[in-house]
């Protein structure tokens, strides 16, 4: 099969690259901006922007599945500027649309989109399914739902067939403490420098914590479509508070963290989002493997190694 990956750089997207390269048989294409060293062995580099179409053209040229991952911004800062925002994200996805219609040899798609920024508000607080109404609160929730729909159009016009991902809240491997989205992963990239942890929004907002392991797991089932066009939510179905979460990073740790809330920046996050996995356990037979304080603890254990984790004193 051949594989390309649109984002390979990115937090989710390097971490599927190497787990499809670690996976079995394939050939695998992965779209950069700049000559970077590959962590996936055998691993094609195109050099090229989703900007440009020829380099569009290049890229899909044979491909029989395409991830797709580049997106810029985060929910807390992509309204600043709405129409850079359209210009870094969208235009990209259709670069790469109008390349794959030229090209006419039908690929399936997987687009990653969000689990916690499509849907609308949920006063009921029963996990959002797929048939939820959608009514995104920021333009990063608003371009994830326009590129759905373009995709859907795709499908429906027969020049490729597309798999939707609307993933929770991915976590697995630390992240620059700079970053606006990814608490996990940031949090505990702030530990490793003796910083302290930035959080946006309210300390009771509740998400959906998926492992990547188990995000790339589904993604490797979805390559082979099933319907011209589908959705599927990716996550745990259960839901922690981000202060559940930094108490169980802070037993983790065995010291109290020092935290910085930036509430001004998270004003528009939704106060709670967990995901109906029903349809990728019916369809799909899949359900994540990781719980999230093994996922915590395995994350810890890659810093700081497994006896410093298992010796932590408790934090309170």
């Amino acid at each position: 099969m051949r594989i390309g990956i649109a984002g390979s750089s990115g937090f989710i997207g390097s971490y599927l690259a190497r787990w499809l390269a670690a996976s079995g048989p394939a050939s695998l294409r992965l779209l950069a901006r700049n000559a970077v060293t590959s962590e996936s062995e055998g691993a094609e580099l195109c050099l090229g922007d989703l900007h440009s179409r020829a380099d569009c053209e290049r890229f899909a040229q044979g491909l029989q599945v395409i991830y797709y991952l580049a997106h810029e911004n985060s929910p807390v800062n992509s309204d600043f500027d709405q129409p850079n925002d359209v210009r870094v994200n969208l235009e990209p996805l259709l670069n790469l649309l109008q390349a794959v219609q030229r090209a006419g040899a039908r690929p399936h798609i997987v687009y990653f989109s969000s689990g916690g920024a499509v849907y609308g508000a949920k006063p009921d607080r029963v996990p959002y399914r797929e048939t939820d109404p959608c009514s995104p609160a920021s333009s990063y929730g608003i371009l994830k739902l326009a590129a759905e729909h373009y995709l859907r159009l795709a499908a429906h016009r027969e020049f490729l067939t597309a798999t939707v991902l609307r993933a929770g809240n991915a976590y697995g491997t630390l992240l620059p403490r700079h970053r606006m989205q990814g608490l996990i992963g940031v949090a505990l990239g702030s530990l490793s420098q003796d910083a302290p942890v930035r959080v946006f929004g309210e300390l009771s907002n509740v998400r959906d914590y998926v492992h990547l392991e188990d995000i790339c797991a589904l993604a490797g089932r979805v390559a082979v479509p099933r319907k011209p066009f589908d959705v599927l939510n990716v996550g745990s179905g259960v839901g922690y508070s981000v202060n559940e979460v930094l108490r169980m990073i802070e037993e983790c740790h065995g010291r109290p963290l020092r935290i910085e809330t930036d509430r001004s920046r998270g004003q528009r996050l939704p106060s709670w989002v967990v995901l109906d996995i029903a349809k990728a356990a019916r369809e799909y037979n899949w359900r994540p493997s990781i719980g999230l304080d093994a996922g915590i603890r395995s994350m810890m254990s890659a810093w700081r190694g497994p006896a410093a984790v298992d010796n932590a004193p408790s934090a309170r």
